[in-house]
C-alpha cells in the first residue's frame, strides 16, 4: 500500500546551525543517534537543505542492540522565523522509499521541492527512509525478486512463476539473515518509535506529522505511543490499525466498483454512453475466467503480452481507479473491454511478479506477514469473499501469493493492543478519495471516531491519496497544520465535485 506524496515543515534556523555544525541542542541521550553530514542531492537556487543520519536500534527490546542507519533531510523553510515545529513526512508503502531507490536522487527531489512548498512557508519539512528502506543501512531490497519483475515477452507459467517467486523469497530472507539483519525486528511500532527518536534527535518539543496510505498507521502508532510530542497531524489515505486488509479484500474490490457504476449510471451522458455498464463488465468477468486471453500491451518493437482473466481485469480497473488521474476515461475502458477491445483494461493490469525494484520487499513482508496476512482471520476472510465473490472472481484460489510469500518468510507476532483504534486529543485532518479501492473512505471516518479533535474530507472524485492529485488538498493540509482548529478547516469546491466522465 503506497504511492506519492510529499511535504513537510521546519526546523527553527539556529537549531538547522547546530545540526550542520553538529552540536544540536537535543539532551545528551539523543545527540549521539544523529551524525550530520553531507546531502546526497544540491538544493535549487534560493533554498536549502540539512542532512544527516539518524541511529535507531535494531531492537529496543534487547539492550546492547545493533544501531540502524535513517537517512534524513531537513527542507528548510522560506520564512525568516519558521515555526519551531517541523512536519515529519511519513511515507506510504511499506517498504517505499521517499529517496528512491533507482532513479537519480536530483531527479527524485525535485519533485520534493515542488511538493512540500506549501508547508515551508512556515516551517521545515523533514524526510526520512524508513528502516530497511531505500538509502537506510541496512537495505532489505530482494533483487531475488527483482529480477523476475521484469517485463516478460509472455506471461510465464503461473506453476513456473510460483516456484521461481518462492526460491526467490527464500533466498533473499536466508541472504539478509545471513549478513546479521534481524527481519523480525521490522515493525509498524518500531518505525513509529524510529519517528520519536528522530524528534529527539532533531531538539525539538513536538513535531507535526504528514503521512500518506501505509504511513498513516504508523502515524495513528506514534499518537498512541508518542502522542505527547505530536502538535497536529494530516492523515491522507487512512489505514487505521483496526483494520485487516486481508479481511476486507473483496469488500474492498466490490465498494470501489459500485462506485464507479452507480456514479456512471447517475450520470446522463454516461448512462447513455455506456448502458448497463455493471451488467455487461460483470459479465466478461465470466468470460474471461473461462477463457482467460493473452492481449499486446507493449511497444512493437518491445513486445509484451498480459494474460487478462477476471481478476485481473478486476485489478486492472482497481488500478487505474487509484490512480485519479485515470478516472475519466474508466467507464470508456470497461465498455470499450466488454467490447472485445482489452487493450486498454489490459495495460493498467498490475504486474503478477511479488518483486518491485521500487520497494524494499524485506521490509514489506516483514510488516505485512505480521500484521495482516497471519493476523488475518480465516472464517472472516471466507465470509467476505462469499459474499463480495463477484468483485473478486478467483480470489481465495491455491495461488495465493501473500500467504506463500509469509509462508517462507519469518516475521514477529502483532501483539494486542497494536489492533485497537488510537485514541488521542491530537488535532488531525483525515483525507479520503471516494474512489480509492485500497484505503476507503470507511477506514477514515472509522479512524475520525476515536480522535474528537479530527476532521474527515472525502473527495468525490479522488483516488488514492488525495494531495497527490488536488492542489486544493494539498493547501488544506498545509494550511491546517498552520492552524490545526478542525472548525477552521475550508471546504474544497473540489471535494463535493463528482467525477466527470469522458463519454466521446
Amino acid at each position: 500500500m503506497r504511492l506519492p506524496a510529499l511535504r513537510l515543515g521546519l526546523l527553527a534556523a539556529p537549531l538547522l546551525a547546530a545540526l550542520l555544525v553538529g552540536q544540536s541542542a537535543a539532551p545528551a541521550a539523543a545527540q549521539g543517534r544523529f551524525a550530520p553530514g553531507p546531502c546526497w542531492f544540491t538544493p535549487p537556487e534560493g533554498e536549502a537543505a540539512a542532512c544527516g543520519t539518524l541511529l535507531v536500534p535494531e531492537r529496543r527490546d534487547r539492550p546492547g542492540s545493533r544501531l540502524l542507519r535513517l537517512p534524513v533531510a531537513v527542507l528548510r523553510s522560506t520564512a525568516d522565523t519558521p515555526a519551531p515545529d517541523p512536519v515529519v513526512y511519513i511515507e506510504g508503502g511499506p517498504g517505499a522509499s521517499v529517496f528512491g531507490a533507482e532513479e537519480p536522487a536530483e531527479e527524485r527531489m525535485e519533485s520534493w521541492w515542488e511538493l512540500s512548498a506549501p508547508f515551508r512557508r512556515t516551517r521545515d519539512f523533514v524526510l526520512f527512509d524508513q528502516r530497511g528502506v531505500g538509502r537506510a543501512e541496512p537495505d532489505t531490497n530482494c533483487p531475488e525478486l527483482d529480477a523476475l519483475a521484469a517485463p516478460e515477452p509472455r506471461p510465464s507459467p503461473p506453476a513456473r512463476r510460483t516456484a521461481a517467486e518462492e526460491d526467490a523469497i527464500r533466498a533473499c530472507a536466508q541472504r539478509l539473515q545471513a549478513a546479521g539483519v534481524d527481519v523480525t525486528a521490522f515493525s509498524t511500532p518500531a518505525i513509529a518509535d524510529d519517528v520519536a527518536d528522530l524528534a529527539d534527535a532533531l531538539g525539538v518539543p513536538r513535531v507535526n506529522l504528514f503521512a500518506i496510505s501505509y504511513g498513516t498507521r504508523v502515524a495513528l502508532e506514534v499518537l498512541r505511543r508518542h502522542g505527547g510530542r505530536v502538535r497536529a497531524a494530516v492523515l491522507d489515505a487512512v489505514y487505521p490499525p483496526d483494520v485487516n486488509a486481508r479481511e476486507e479484500e473483496a469488500w474492498l474490490s466490490h465498494r470501489a466498483l459500485k462506485r464507479l457504476f452507480d456514479d456512471c449510471t447517475a450520470s446522463r451522458s454516461c448512462r447513455a454512453a455506456f448502458p448497463d455498464l455493471e451488467a455487461r463488465f460483470r459479465r466478461l468477468l465470466a468470460k474471461l475466467d473461462e477463457a482467460p486471453t493473452e492481449v499486446a500491451v507493449g511497444d512493437p518493437m518491445v513486445p509484451l503480452t498480459v494474460r487478462l482473466d477476471g481478476r485481473t481485469a478486476v485489478a486492472a480497473v482497481l488500478e487505474a481507479m487509484a490512480d485519479g488521474d485515470s478516472l475519466a476515461r474508466l467507464p470508456q475502458a470497461v465498455d470499450a473491454a466488454v467490447r472485445g477491445r482489452l487493450y486498454r483494461l489490459a495495460r493498467n493490469a498490475p504486474n503478477p511478479w511479488l518483486g518491485d525494484p521500487d520497494t524494499a520487499e524485506g521490509m514489506a513482508f516483514s510488516i505485512e506477514c505480521r500484521e495482516t496476512v497471519n493476523a488475518a482471520d480465516p472464517a472472516r476472510i471466507a465470509a467476505d469473499r462469499r459474499r463480495w465473490s463477484w468483485a473478486a472472481p478467483a480470489t481465495g484460489s491455491a495461488d495465493d501469493p501473500g500467504r506463500r510469500a509469509c509462508a517462507r518468510w519469518p516475521a514477529g507476532t502483532r501483539e494486542a493492543i497494536e489492533r485497537l483504534p488510537v485514541a488521542s486529543p491530537v488535532p488531525a485532518l483525515l483525507l479520503s478519495g471516494a474512489y480509492d479501492p485500497v484505503t476507503p473512505p470507511e477506514w477514515g471516518e472509522r479512524a475520525a471516531f476515536t480522535l474528537p479533535a479530527g476532521r474527515h474530507m472525502v473527495f468525490r472524485a479522488a483516488g488514492h491519496v488525495v494531495t497527490a492529485g488536488d492542489p486544493c488538498a494539498l493547501e488544506t493540509a498545509a494550511a491546517f497544520l498552520d492552524t490545526p482548529d478542525p472548525a477552521a478547516v475550508r471546504e474544497c469546491r473540489s471535494a463535493a465535485r463528482p467525477p466527470r466522465f469522458v463519454t466521446e
